[in-house]
């Protein structure tokens, strides 16, 4: 049986449903980190060339494990070969577009906050706005790097992590007005 909480105006409104608070915060702390994240990323400019350097050497590194591994269980690794070479050049292009990268993920990433504040004071709308970030977080990867140079894989786990989301906050729609 829902709590209901009664308004001075004779109204009866339903009180927040425990699920979306959870997720609520879930969202806001998640969304708040990346907020912080994207702001002194974009203001901090381009990393030194020694940590570009580190991150060439670690996908090396990554490459040389693969093909190690590939050789001693003879398997065919090729694909997740071909996935870090695209993780690769993706990386390679946010680098070279950090502060603009970082700005669109800030913007992004504020947009979600306001879908989700929306949505936590019972604004259906918020669910259209969340429904919008779902989609512009999954199409980021295209602004910097050519759709070829995207991994498959990193889109279809996108797609399938805001579709949960978007399922999860979907249960609580008709509490929403």
């Amino acid at each position: 049986m829902e709590e209901l909480n009664e308004v001075n105006e004779g109204q009866v409104i339903e009180k927040r449903p425990k699920f979306l608070l959870v997720i609520s915060i879930l969202s806001f702390v998640n969304l708040g980190l990346s907020v912080l994240t994207s702001f002194f990323g974009a203001i901090s400019g381009k990393p030194s060339p020694d940590e570009l350097e580190a991150a060439k050497l670690q996908f090396a590194n990554s490459q040389e494990q693969l093909e190690t591994l590939a050789q001693s269980e003879k398997v065919d690794m090729s694909y997740w070969s071909e996935v870090l070479t695209k993780m690769e050049i993706m990386s390679d292009n946010m680098y070279a577009n950090f502060s603009m990268y970082n700005t669109l993920i800030l913007l992004v990433s504020i947009f979600a906050l306001v879908a989700v504040y929306l949505m936590f004071t019972g604004k259906k709308l918020g669910f259209h706005f969340y429904i919008a970030y779902c989609f512009l977080y999954v199409v980021q990867s295209y602004f910097f790097t050519a759709p070829n140079d995207v991994p498959t894989f990193v889109i279809v786990l996108n797609i399938l992590y805001g579709g949960i989301w978007v399922y999860l906050y979907s249960r609580n729609l008709k509490w929403m007005k």
